[in-house]
């Protein structure tokens, strides 16, 4: 992968993070943070490796295989919120 493919994935990685922040309730500030990281993590990995079988298909832009890049991201970025979801409590009103 080239750097702007890089560039791309770190983007999309980024929106990912934010639309899980402001469309999900909230457990913490920079929430979007960790998933935008699992969200990169899952694009690179799906468009590099494969992730399940997705493979190398579909347009890619500088090395970055869209498609899987995208569902990989998607994928990883909703396991990260169902984590965090049920790992992290909700603070209470005399906590806060």
């Amino acid at each position: 992968m080239e750097t702007w493919g890089y560039v791309i994935l770190i983007a999309g990685a980024i929106v990912i993070g934010l639309v899980a922040q402001y469309a999900l309730r909230q457990r913490f500030g920079y929430e979007w943070v960790a998933t935008a990281i699992g969200a990169g993590v899952g694009g690179f990995v799906a468009s590099e490796y494969g992730l399940g079988g997705l493979g190398k298909w579909g347009t890619a832009y500088y090395g970055l295989h869209i498609f899987p890049a995208l569902i990989g991201g998607l994928v990883v970025a909703a396991i990260v919120e169902a984590v965090i979801y049920f790992a992290v409590r909700q603070p209470t009103r005399a906590e806060s």
